[in-house]
């Protein structure tokens, strides 16, 4: 009997540590990060204007599991993605906002340098308070809210 209930405690422990999965692929790119900036190394901008560094106010992006949140307080954005976590590469994907059902957000992504609704980034820097992201137009500097 004794043998018996030690197999069912260590039944019911592995149960528990297998149902204890990790929120986040990577704990470091949980949660909220403010933009900064965005550098443009070709030295303009999604627009065409002449831009080589933009100091940006009000755009938050959010991470969590395998969705992004992007907020912009100035045009009043907030648009919720598919996040595919490739380790060195992160992929946004918005494409669900090509529906008549939505208004159009090219112009919003515009301006937090985001040129299409799916859109590759590299990984360049990853630290618990700092964020630094590349896609082919602009570089992104985040700081962890």
């Amino acid at each position: 009997m004794k043998k018996t209930g030690i197999k069912v405690i260590i039944l019911i422990l592995m149960a528990l540590l297998q149902s204890c999965e990790n929120v986040f692929h990577n704990d470091k790119l949980d949660y909220m990060w403010k933009l900064d900036s965005l550098e443009y190394p070709d030295g303009v901008d999604l627009f065409g204007n002449t831009c080589s560094k933009q100091s940006i106010d009000g755009a938050w992006f959010s991470f969590a599991r395998d969705l992004v949140k992007v907020e912009d307080k100035r045009s009043g954005l907030c648009i919720i993605g598919i996040l595919t976590d490739h380790g060195d590469q992160l992929t946004f994907d918005f494409s669900m906002y090509n529906d008549d059902n939505w208004q159009p957000i090219d112009n919003d992504l515009k301006m937090i340098g985001i040129k299409d609704k799916v859109t590759n980034f590299n990984v360049i820097e990853l630290k618990r308070d700092k964020l630094v992201l590349e896609n082919s137009k602009a570089i992104f500097r985040f700081t962890k809210w």
